[in-house]
């Protein structure tokens, strides 16, 4: 009944008016009770005092948990349980937010199964975006880093497609026995090698008027990255002369087989500033060898070169760059 209800109803304000036997009804409401407002199409529940709606937009603004088909938890405080969600925009655009405490803390999405973690993708653990990935829920591996201030992406769970080493700093005057080439060396990624992955070097050579012996370069496998080191090949170039010359060694492997019968090809190239004395009689020789079966399984191998001068030999070499290309 209303504030001030008149006629048959005239002193019930506040009651519920239940007809009955041609006559009324009066009942005094209790909190809780709920009645259906066919007029207002409105569900209401008396709270003691007043008849209201169950929930206001404020009590929906502050709830501390919210179950969809699903028990939600002090940790998962909205739980969906449904074949899809959907989240449509208003208007126009719709953005959906996962904003973190600190840069050191983590905002992001996670996959799994069987409620075991499998790919995240987020701010995990840092401002960077990162694409994380699990076998087990337990170990992650990161997929793909972008770089917040550069945006550059790196991808740290994929092997280089080329390896590279050099070295800047100068080797000599020397190189009259068997010298192993700083950074000719090249560590090899197990199970990396495959038929026509590629090692590549080139390196320059200043000689003085000493040294008359044909240069050797020995191509070289194995673990220590020296002279001790298994020799697959040696290329020998013409004899020199006793003149100073500058030059520039080129060398390319080719792995026509790999696994624990592996063979190489190499072919070496020499071109230098004297047509037919100082490093070599012969203006630009070509040298071929090719290696004998070994094993390329061999753990934390590497591959590189040694370089012999010659008797006396007062050699100088400034700059060495090698690469190993088209690995598996």
């Amino acid at each position: 009944m209303a504030a001030a209800p008149s006629g048959p109803w005239s002193g019930q304000q506040g009651a519920v008016a239940l007809a009955q036997g041609g006559g009324w009804l009066f009942l005094t409401p209790r909190k809780g009770w709920r009645l259906w407002v066919e007029s207002e199409a409105r569900l209401v529940v008396f709270d003691g005092t007043q008849w209201r709606e169950p929930f206001t937009i404020s009590e929906l603004a502050n709830l501390q948990r919210l179950g969809v088909n699903a028990s939600a938890d002090d940790t998962n405080r909205l739980a969906v349980s449904s074949a899809a969600s959907l989240f449509s925009h208003a208007g126009s655009d719709h953005r959906l937010k996962l904003n973190k405490n600190a840069a050191a803390d983590t905002a992001s999405l996670i996959y799994q199964t069987g409620w075991s973690g499998r790919a995240e993708m987020g701010l995990a653990g840092s401002d960077d975006f990162r694409i994380n990935v699990s076998a087990d829920g337990a170990a992650w591996k990161t997929a793909l880093a972008i770089d917040r201030a550069s945006g550059a992406v790196s991808l740290p769970a994929t092997p280089p497609a080329v390896l590279h080493a050099q070295s800047l700093a100068a080797q000599g005057p020397g190189f009259a026995t068997d010298s192993y080439l700083a950074g000719s060396a090249i560590a090899i990624p197990a199970g990396r090698l495959k038929a026509g992955t590629r090692y590549v070097l080139a390196f320059d050579a200043n000689k003085t008027a000493a040294g008359l012996a044909g240069a050797v370069l020995t191509l070289r496998f194995g673990a220590s990255g020296t002279t001790g080191d298994a020799a697959l090949g040696a290329l020998t170039f013409p004899v020199q002369t006793a003149a100073a010359d500058d030059g520039r060694f080129t060398l390319e492997v080719t792995f026509r087989s790999a696994g624990p019968a592996a063979v190489v090809q190499a072919v070496a190239a020499l071109t230098h500033t004297l047509s037919t004395t100082g490093l070599a009689t012969v203006a630009g020789p070509v040298r071929r060898a090719t290696s004998a079966a070994f094993d390329a399984t061999l753990a934390a191998a590497q591959i590189g070169v040694s370089v012999n001068g010659g008797a006396a030999a007062a050699w100088t070499v400034s700059l060495v760059q090698a690469r190993l290309e088209n690995l598996a």
